[in-house]
Protein backbone atom coordinates (compact mmCIF):
# COMPACT_ATOMS: atom_id res chain seq x y z
CA UNK A 1 0.00 0.00 0.00
CA UNK A 2 1.22 3.47 -0.77
CA UNK A 3 0.09 7.01 -1.54
CA UNK A 4 1.23 8.93 -4.61
CA UNK A 5 1.29 12.73 -4.32
CA UNK A 6 1.23 14.58 -7.66
CA UNK A 7 1.87 18.31 -7.68
CA UNK A 8 4.20 20.44 -9.79
CA UNK A 9 4.97 22.50 -6.69
CA UNK A 10 7.98 20.96 -4.92
CA UNK A 11 7.10 22.53 -1.55
CA UNK A 12 3.54 21.15 -1.58
CA UNK A 13 4.83 17.67 -2.46
CA UNK A 14 7.37 17.75 0.36
CA UNK A 15 4.85 19.10 2.86
CA UNK A 16 2.23 16.43 2.13
CA UNK A 17 4.85 13.70 1.97
CA UNK A 18 6.29 14.72 5.36
CA UNK A 19 2.86 14.94 6.99
CA UNK A 20 1.79 11.52 5.75
CA UNK A 21 5.14 9.87 6.51
CA UNK A 22 4.86 11.16 10.09
CA UNK A 23 1.45 9.46 10.26
CA UNK A 24 2.99 6.16 9.17
CA UNK A 25 1.84 6.11 5.55
CA UNK A 26 4.19 5.02 2.77
CA UNK A 27 4.32 7.96 0.36
CA UNK A 28 5.96 8.78 -2.95
CA UNK A 29 5.71 12.07 -4.76
CA UNK A 30 5.89 13.09 -8.38
CA UNK A 31 6.53 16.69 -9.40
CA UNK A 32 6.40 15.99 -13.13
CA UNK A 33 2.79 15.19 -14.01
CA UNK A 34 3.90 13.77 -17.36
CA UNK A 35 5.60 10.87 -15.51
CA UNK A 36 2.51 9.84 -13.53
CA UNK A 37 1.23 7.24 -16.00
CA UNK A 38 4.57 5.44 -15.96
CA UNK A 39 4.71 5.46 -12.15
CA UNK A 40 1.15 4.16 -11.84
CA UNK A 41 1.76 1.34 -14.32
CA UNK A 42 4.92 0.23 -12.50
CA UNK A 43 3.50 0.25 -8.99
CA UNK A 44 -0.19 0.88 -8.52
CA UNK A 45 -0.86 3.25 -5.59
CA UNK A 46 -3.85 2.87 -3.29
CA UNK A 47 -4.45 6.61 -3.25
CA UNK A 48 -3.44 9.47 -5.52
CA UNK A 49 -3.45 12.99 -4.09
CA UNK A 50 -3.23 15.41 -6.99
CA UNK A 51 -3.40 19.10 -7.62
CA UNK A 52 -6.15 20.08 -10.03
CA UNK A 53 -4.16 22.66 -11.99
CA UNK A 54 -0.62 21.82 -13.08
CA UNK A 55 1.37 22.81 -16.11
CA UNK A 56 1.23 20.40 -19.04
CA UNK A 57 -0.93 17.70 -17.49
CA UNK A 58 -3.39 18.44 -14.74
CA UNK A 59 -5.36 16.52 -12.14
CA UNK A 60 -8.49 16.48 -14.28
CA UNK A 61 -6.69 14.68 -17.08
CA UNK A 62 -5.02 12.33 -14.62
CA UNK A 63 -8.36 11.46 -13.02
CA UNK A 64 -9.97 10.72 -16.39
CA UNK A 65 -7.08 8.45 -17.38
CA UNK A 66 -7.17 6.55 -14.08
CA UNK A 67 -10.96 6.15 -14.17
CA UNK A 68 -11.00 5.03 -17.84
CA UNK A 69 -8.52 2.18 -17.37
CA UNK A 70 -9.74 -1.16 -15.96
CA UNK A 71 -6.34 -1.68 -14.30
CA UNK A 72 -6.48 1.59 -12.35
CA UNK A 73 -10.14 2.58 -12.03
CA UNK A 74 -10.29 1.39 -8.41
CA UNK A 75 -7.47 3.70 -7.23
CA UNK A 76 -8.80 6.31 -4.82
CA UNK A 77 -8.21 9.92 -5.90
CA UNK A 78 -8.19 13.06 -3.78
CA UNK A 79 -8.04 16.31 -5.73
CA UNK A 80 -6.78 19.54 -4.18
CA UNK A 81 -7.00 23.12 -5.37
CA UNK A 82 -7.63 26.72 -4.40
CA UNK A 83 -9.71 27.29 -7.56
CA UNK A 84 -13.24 28.52 -6.69
CA UNK A 85 -14.95 25.97 -8.98
CA UNK A 86 -12.70 23.05 -8.02
CA UNK A 87 -15.19 21.23 -5.79
CA UNK A 88 -17.83 21.14 -8.52
CA UNK A 89 -15.28 20.11 -11.15
CA UNK A 90 -13.99 17.35 -8.88
CA UNK A 91 -17.48 15.97 -8.37
CA UNK A 92 -18.13 16.00 -12.12
CA UNK A 93 -15.01 14.01 -12.98
CA UNK A 94 -15.42 11.43 -10.22
CA UNK A 95 -12.76 12.03 -7.59
CA UNK A 96 -13.28 10.34 -4.22
CA UNK A 97 -12.58 13.39 -2.07
CA UNK A 98 -11.48 17.01 -2.31
CA UNK A 99 -9.07 19.09 -0.25
CA UNK A 100 -9.22 22.89 -0.42
CA UNK A 101 -5.88 24.71 -0.55
CA UNK A 102 -4.63 25.99 1.78
CA UNK A 103 -5.52 23.00 3.93
CA UNK A 104 -5.34 22.08 7.58
CA UNK A 105 -3.06 19.16 8.42
CA UNK A 106 -5.83 17.42 10.34
CA UNK A 107 -8.15 17.65 7.32
CA UNK A 108 -5.55 16.01 5.10
CA UNK A 109 -4.86 13.22 7.59
CA UNK A 110 -8.57 12.59 8.26
CA UNK A 111 -9.43 12.43 4.56
CA UNK A 112 -6.55 10.06 3.83
CA UNK A 113 -7.54 7.78 6.70
CA UNK A 114 -11.13 7.73 5.49
CA UNK A 115 -10.17 6.92 1.90
CA UNK A 116 -7.82 4.10 2.89
CA UNK A 117 -10.25 2.29 5.24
Amino acid sequence: MYILVVDDNKDICQLIENILLSEGYPVKSCRNPLEVSKIISQEKPDLIITDMLMSGFDGRTLTKQVRNSPETQDIKIMMMSAHPDAVAISEQIGVDDFLTKPFEIDDLVDKVASLLK
